[in-house]
């Protein structure tokens, strides 16, 4: 049933995105195309519509993802999609899983455009060779640069994911009220955000006060080993892991149990 209601989210999403990453990476084409032949004012003219295009898939991405949240869950839409027979869990993580995907695919698709419109300006020879150099300073072994590769990578997925439940916990909080609920949501995002900054705040300042830190002087001292660069990793993803289940608990406890739509 997962891979059902992903299916439609994806088909909902792809009448608005897939027209307009079309029409971003034909712009970047046809700006490349006459950056080659020298016609300097439409070649300006495009790399505008090119720009303006790139920004309206950030800005359309984070709207889409915040408005199939809350006009299929928390508006009049969600009385259908609670009475479907799919469990709370299969709904948020549909929510979720797209969204991500939906993150993805922007981002992919508005590095393609960039590297279209520079193609003509970049010098991959150096690149490569630049790449090479800095991988040769690196005191690792070929597997242990895939694996710290392969561990960045899934860290920035928990970061997304961490970050969407964030929004998801916000607007499922906004249920407590019956008024003003956006500015609700608003405040909630606000609210957990000031939050988790004080707790960050307040551990470094334990950390500085207690000589905590005195023993990560090899971040700054020296290049640091590959077992040491494991923890820094680990703990980040504990860490974000760790609000990722609180944030996709307060969800699921907000649809299941104060579900409160307008």
């Amino acid at each position: 049933m997962l891979g059902k209601l992903m299916k439609y989210e994806f088909m909902a999403l792809g009448r608005v995105f897939l027209p307009l990453f079309g029409a971003l990476l034909v712009i970047s084409v046809v700006n490349n195309v006459l950056g080659m032949i020298s016609l300097k004012t439409p070649a300006g003219i495009s790399l505008a519509v090119a720009i303006l295009l790139m920004v309206g898939v950030a800005v359309i991405t984070f709207i889409i993802m915040i408005q199939r949240f809350w006009t299929n869950l928390l508006s009049n839409e969600g009385y259908l999609m609670m009475t479907l027979p799919v469990s709370a869990d299969q709904i948020i993580l549909s929510k979720l899983f797209t969204a991500s995907i939906l993150s993805v695919a922007s981002t992919i698709v508005v590095a393609l455009s960039i590297l279209i419109i520079t193609a003509a300006n970049i010098n991959f020879s150096t690149i490569a060779e630049g790449i090479a150099y800095v991988l040769g300073q690196i005191p690792f072994s070929s597997s242990h640069a895939v694996i710290l590769v392969i561990e960045f990578l899934i860290a920035v997925i928990i970061s997304m994911f961490m970050n969407i439940l964030l929004l998801y916990a916000s607007m499922s909080l906004s249920m407590v009220a019956n008024k003003y609920r956006w500015l609700v949501a608003v405040g909630a995002y606000l609210a957990i955000v000031t939050a988790l900054q004080i707790i960050f705040t307040a551990g470094v300042a334990i950390g500085v006060a207690t000589s905590f830190f005195d023993s990560f002087e090899w971040f700054i001292a020296s290049f640091p080993t590959f077992g040491q660069i494991q923890i820094f990793v680990a703990g980040i993803m504990i860490i974000c892991l760790a609000l990722c289940a609180a944030f996709y608990i307060i969800t699921r406890y907000m649809l299941k149990n104060r579900l409160n739509l307008q």
